[in-house]
């Protein structure tokens, strides 16, 4: 059985995540996942696998010119992780867009193994 992580476990793993992402890194990203990690961006299908989700935040990174999280809140219980915040995006054309999201992490052994995002991005 696996150990379950502290708070500041949790705390710390959402901010090098959101770090790696706010980057455009996907690679870094994949550096969270589990082998067969399984990747959903709000109502997308979902991706299995380290590469394919690799793959498909590269894709994204390339559509937008910044990114930019603000965690406001965090849960953990067990392995699972719970954020919620403000993404800030900077579109190609240098406007801007602010919307809320939410995001459900469940860890295995200590890597993210159900990697669950919620947000509208249809505004972008």
């Amino acid at each position: 059985m696996t150990q379950n992580i502290t708070e500041n476990q949790a705390t710390q793993l959402i901010a090098s995540l959101y770090q790696a992402v706010d980057r455009l890194d996907a690679k870094s990203v994949g550096q969270f996942l589990t082998r067969n990690a399984r990747f959903q961006l709000g109502n997308h299908g979902a991706i299995s696998g380290k590469e394919q989700i690799i793959n498909a935040n590269a894709a994204f990174f390339q559509s937008i010119n910044t990114m930019r999280h603000t965690i406001l809140n965090i849960w953990q219980q067990n392995n699972n992780i719970i954020c919620a915040g403000k993404v800030h995006y900077t579109r190609h054309d240098s406007s801007t867009l602010e919307i809320p999201f939410s995001g459900i992490f469940k860890l295995e052994s200590g890597l993210i193994n159900d990697y669950q995002i919620y947000v509208d991005i249809s505004p972008l």
